[in-house]
């Protein structure tokens, strides 16, 4: 229960901007990633299926080394939607902690156990399935047109 309590308050410890996004190191932090860069390497690795979820926002940062070199980074503003699915992806103790709540959040839901609390949230509700539902669609039209292109590489 101690650390569903840590990874629920890191969770709500999180400065969300005006526009509704996290920056990537303030997450990394509040997932419990020991060197918070590393985290931008998971952005990265999943940068299409976060794509898929918005609009990916990224600046070029300078940041000065100890000795006084000039480089930049790229630094990350994620929504709520992106968080969740790289929350997921992690593998910290925090992350898996929070992603625990998350599911069974997700399981109450499914049962029927949370509902929209207006009509902004049941519209909201609806495009999510009807988005999941396209790109369900995309991916079995993407699986036939591999299956026909081997069997027309065969005959």
């Amino acid at each position: 229960m101690k650390e569903f309590v840590a990874a629920t308050s890191a969770a709500t410890a999180l400065q969300v901007s005006p526009d509704k996004t996290v920056a990537d190191m303030a997450l990394a932090k509040a997932l419990g990633y020991a060197q918070p860069k590393d985290f931008r390497k998971l952005i990265k690795r999943h940068l299409p299926a976060l794509e898929a979820m918005g609009l990916v926002r990224h600046a070029v940062a300078p940041i000065i080394s100890g000795k006084g070199r000039i480089s930049s980074v790229t630094e990350y503003h994620l929504n709520q939607a992106q968080v969740a699915f790289l929350v997921g992806k992690a593998g910290t103790k925090r992350a898996d902690s929070l992603a625990i709540a998350m599911a069974e959040v997700f399981a109450l839901f499914a049962d029927g156990g949370l509902v929209a609390a207006d009509e902004r949230a049941a519209k909201e509700l609806a495009d999510i399935a009807a988005r999941e539902a396209r790109r369900r669609h995309d991916e079995e039209r993407e699986a036939r047109d591999m299956g026909f292109r081997a069997l027309r590489g065969r005959w």
